[in-house]
């Protein structure tokens, strides 16, 4: 399918073939008729990305922060892969759209093929021949709708939302400061809930739009014109509500709004402007500042936008689905003129053009744009492909790689080695977004780009597959692959439960003698100060092992502490120290007992795990997160036998004790093209190679054990041995 592409590196856009998306169970496959650019929003975008680097830091200082935060906790070559991945990742434009279904999941609800639909959402309601469309941020279009109205939706619900926000009376006075497609719906809105409206633009034309859309009155923005408007329409009180709508770096709007409104008056912010509150003009009114946030409850929740989970309208009244659906049927009972307010179409073909009239100014008069899509011919759909295969005439190595996910991680920290790895051939990519698939695919090499996981673990090529995808699917990927006869490396961790983790220790018990085996992303076992260091202990049995890590918080919205994703820090990184504790003690596990805080939030989090190794070894991890300003991020201690080491930060290794001086790196060392270096060694046969499977599912199964200890509060007992034996 063709779909809009934009790349933040230089704000260039294409229109690019990618692979056709795959229906999940509660999704809903869209052709699209219509897509609705709205306009503010989407010029903001295309102008930020074709600013030079410095004009964007200065635009998003929340970014550089985040960068300067990895500079410090990665290094500078870990930094650069992953701003460089940031600015050339293509990034979708659009978020409302409406079309007809074409495919739907076995949990998607009411809708049925052919159904009429509109759909919101970023990143789903893109401009594209196809979305693939979760079903809380759909809904049917009535039969008196077309769906070229339909497609505004989106900026229905967010104008609905502001309405809400500002808890707008019958009878009340309102001024909105920006008279683009948001702010008209917000005139017509506010007319249609019994309010007296004042609109307020620098263009005379939108502001004639909206005196024929309900307004009694609409001025320039100019403080000695909207006044005397506003005291007029409100017996000489100020208006008791504000919307701004504009997009603007000025002071002039906020300003205007705190002249505008009545002592204790509300000011409702659903755009993008700057906001510097004056104490004095605020603090003497009283007034109430409000944001208003996108289209409605749940749009910002994974819970509700991608599984499909609802909050009961007893408690949740105005959710974003609910705020479609009453947009929709306003338009359909005549009460918004939504067709005078598209004031442009364009074919979808031409869609390149009209954004680089949008950024250029030449379309700032412009209220509603609309991108038209051309009926396909019949049967077209089945035809289109979700993969895409690409010439090469490059040799395949003896490791044939299939990769399933590529999330920051991967393309900031794995992919960028793989150039560089002897022996490995690049098969397939497969990603949700088709976009990213075949960007990547055509950057690294890859013979093809699918969106269909299956794809690759069928394919009789491929003998190895990677999983990067989020962590609540890699167990069930990488049995997949190893039932397929190909080895699986699965990035930490391997599985979020003991109920996923047993098909995958099943199928490796199930393998023959030279069957497949599993791989685990675990790579600071691989780094060079850790080989240093267990070299320094050769000839020690049992080692005291003593992991302390201060972190950075991750917030409590990131996918990591999702319960159903993420499975939260012990999932997301706790799992690498663990792996490294049973690494150095080269011992199995036999008891852990682990205690965690309780901290609702996610900020203060911290844990506590001890593991008793079969050798008389013991094993401690200490990880700390909220607390790591001026303490060394890791610091790793092994003792035993007269000897000692010690690694901080991955950058410095002292040894005492035996033979041999330390190490230290420029840059923080860990390990991960040395890891992917020993999975191609095992993947392959190599000789000499070491085969990690055994130590890799045991460092798995003593993680859930630290899981189960922190729920049961006990010690939890782990066998001694390998838990399947190779036929």
């Amino acid at each position: 399918m063709k779909q809009i592409r934009h790349y933040l590196r230089d704000g260039a856009l294409d229109i690019g073939e990618v692979p056709l998306p795959m229906v999940g169970a509660g999704e809903v496959l869209v052709r699209n008729h219509f897509s609705f650019v709205s306009v503010g929003t989407e010029r903001m975008k295309v102008a930020q990305a074709r600013m030079s680097l410095l004009d964007k830091a200065r635009t998003r200082p929340d970014q550089v922060r985040l960068v300067l935060d990895t500079f410090r906790e990665q290094g500078l070559a870990a930094t650069l892969r992953k701003v460089q991945e940031r600015l050339m990742a293509p990034t979708t434009l659009g978020y409302s759209c409406a079309g007809t279904v074409v495919a739907a999941g076995s949990q998607a609800g009411e809708f049925r093929l052919g159904d009429r639909v509109a759909c919101i959402g970023e990143g789903y309601a893109t401009h594209a021949e196809y979305n693939l469309v979760p079903r809380n941020l759909l809904a049917p279009v009535p039969a008196g709708v077309s769906l070229d109205v339909a497609s505004a939706s989106a900026v229905g619900a967010i104008a609905l939302q502001t309405i809400r926000q500002a808890r707008l009376e019958l009878g009340e006075s309102v001024a909105i400061i920006g008279l683009g497609l948001l702010g008209q719906f917000l005139v017509q809105l506010c007319r249609a809930n019994g309010c007296r409206v004042i609109g307020i633009d620098l263009d005379p034309g939108k502001c004639a739009l909206a005196m024929q859309s309900g307004a009694e009155a609409a001025c320039a923005p100019q403080k000695d014109e909207a006044l005397p408007a506003v005291l007029h329409a409100s017996a000489g009180a100020g208006v008791d509500a504000v919307l701004l709508t504009v997009s603007s770096a000025d002071l002039g709007p906020i300003e205007l709004a705190a002249a505008l409104v009545r002592d204790r008056g509300r000011v409702v912010c659903p755009g993008n402007t700057a906001i510097e509150l004056d104490w004095r003009t605020w603090f003497g009114k009283e007034i109430e500042f409000l944001f208003s946030r996108a289209m409605g409850a749940g749009i910002n929740e994974p819970d509700y936008f991608a599984r499909g989970s609802d909050y009961p309208i007893g408690y949740v009244r105005w959710t974003a689905n609910r705020n479609l659906r009453a947009f929709l049927d306003l338009s359909a009972q005549g009460k918004l003129a939504v067709p005078q307010l598209i004031t442009h179409r364009f074919p979808f073909a031409d869609a390149v053009t009209v954004f680089d009239r949008i950024a250029s100014g030449e379309l700032n008069q412009a209220v509603g744009i609309v991108f038209e899509y051309p009926e396909p011919e019949a049967g077209v759909l089945d035809l289109q492909p979700r993969t895409l295969i690409f010439r090469s005439d490059s040799p395949r190595g003896a490791v044939r790689l299939g990769q399933i996910g590529a999330g920051n991680y991967a393309k900031s920290m794995l992919m960028p080695h793989f150039p560089s790895l002897q022996g490995l051939s690049l098969e397939g990519l497969c990603t949700a977004r088709g976009a990213n698939a075949e960007a990547l695919a055509r950057r690294y090499g890859f013979r093809k780009a699918t969106t269909d996981a299956g794809e690759l673990i069928r394919d009789r090529e491929i003998n190895a597959i990677l999983v990067a995808t989020r962590h609540d699917s890699h167990a069930r990927y990488a049995a997949a692959a190893l039932d397929a006869g190909k080895h699986a490396y699965v990035e930490k961790p391997l599985a979020l439960s003991e109920e996923q983790v047993a098909p995958v220790a099943a199928a490796l018990g199930r393998r023959g003698v030279d069957g497949p085996t599993l791989w685990i992303g675990h790579n600071r076992r691989f780094s060079a100060l850790t080989q240093r260091a267990l070299a320094h202990f050769e000839g020690v049995e049992v080692r005291q092992v003593t992991c302390t890590v201060h972190v950075a918080a991750v917030p409590a919205d990131s996918w990591y502490q999702d319960s159903v994703e993420g499975g939260g820090m012990l999932f997301g990184d706790v799992c690498h120290y663990i792996d490294l504790a049973l690494h150095l003690a080269q011992s199995l596990p036999i008891e852990v007992s682990a205690f965690a805080t309780a901290d609702p939030g996610h900020r203060e989090e911290s844990w506590a795990i001890t593991l008793r190794f079969v050798n008389g070894g013991l094993g401690v991890v200490h990880y700390t997160c909220g607390s790591q300003k001026g303490l060394v991020g890791e610091t790793i201690e092994i003792l035993g036998g007269g000897r000692s080491a010690q690694i901080s930060g991955f950058r410095r290794l002292v040894l005492r004790g035996g033979r041999g001086g330390g190490m230290r790196r420029f840059r923080p060392d860990r390990g991960q093209q040395a890891m992917l270096q020993a999975m191609l060694a095992q993947f392959s046969g190599a000789p000499g190679a070491v085969d990690y499977s055994e130590s890799f599912l045991a460092s798995a199964q003593a993680l859930l054990a630290a899981q189960r200890s922190i729920a049961e509060r006990r010690v939890v007992g782990l066998e001694p041995r390998f838990p399947f034996r190779v036929s």
